[in-house]
């Protein structure tokens, strides 16, 4: 990807506004604010990235201009397969999970005993249109995430170091909704925190590669759009039973291992390549 030349001082600004106001907002969620209040969390990312963006124009002695502003917040043409790959990994990741669970407590599958034909009428239209839908909330984050954060880390510390912290940090945002809120619930604790961040975390590396590969922010918007379309608009509204966190979702062991098998095999192939290193 093309350096965007971020300065230090914008890097500072966009993780301040970041983790000021997400505090704010998801206090709020967690003392039982209304449901409205996640969309608005998951803007605050594009907020920080479009202030820390006009910041750096100032530090690099840039003119502003709203083209300039939109490509940095990652709004650049790519490839259409990136677009398509970012659809398929979660469907990859979440789906086969699903099935395995579906296979070992076919009571706990909604469609248990039903052709397959009505199956597919059932959810193919929204495993589509979800996603399209999804993406006005996915997107908000993503601007910030791997729009801004994973390129700009990327320029200072290389490949591995960024896709450990924009990864890491994008888990711990997440945290305070499990810890105090009703953010996927159905596990004690103890066991939630680290399977969310070692199901999570795979994920936020195969969005940053797709990121810096394609050199836009649609394909990791896709991916994430995609993944809370197919896993609480489909996947996990269609499954039943108490223990079902514990093998799939976001928390599920089942998941992690898929999630984790996909991020290795690309960061492998990109290894392979010699980029970004």
């Amino acid at each position: 990807m093309k350096s965007q030349s971020i300065g230090k001082k914008a890097l500072i600004v966009f993780f301040a506004i970041v983790i000021l106001l997400s505090a704010v907002v998801e206090t709020l969620i967690c003392r039982g604010g209304p449901e409205w209040l996640y969309l608005i969390l998951m803007w605050i990312p594009a907020l920080a990235a479009t202030v820390a963006n006009c910041i750096s124009f100032r530090e690099n002695g840039e003119p502003f201009s709203l083209k300039k502003l939109f490509a940095k917040g990652g709004f650049r043409k790519c490839r259409l397969r990136y677009v398509l790959l970012g659809c398929l990994l979660p469907l990859v990741y979440l789906l086969v999970p699903y099935m395995v669970y579906w296979r070992l407590y076919p009571e706990n599958f909604a469609y248990h005993g039903d052709p397959l034909v009505l199956v597919l009428k059932d959810i193919l239209p929204v495993l589509v249109i979800g996603i399209l839908i999804s993406l006005m909330s996915a997107l908000g984050e993503e601007i910030g995430w791997r729009g801004f954060m994973v390129p700009a880390l990327y320029e200072r510390l290389g490949l591995n170091k960024t896709l450990l912290i924009s990864s890491l940090f994008w888990c711990c945002w997440h945290l305070p909704l499990l810890i105090g809120g009703d953010y996927m619930p159905g596990t004690p604790l103890w066991y939630q925190l680290p399977a969310f961040v070692l199901c999570i975390f795979p994920v936020g590396v195969m969005a940053g590669l797709l990121s810096l590969e394609s050199g836009s922010v649609w394909p990791a918007a896709f991916l994430h759009a995609a993944h809370n379309n197919y896993d609480q608009a489909v996947f996990g509204l269609i499954t039943r039973g108490d223990n079902r966190m514990f093998f799939v979702s976001e928390t599920g062991i089942l998941t992690i291992l898929c999630a984790w098998v996909l991020a290795a095999v690309m960061y492998t192939r990109v290894r392979k390549q010699g980029k970004y290193l």
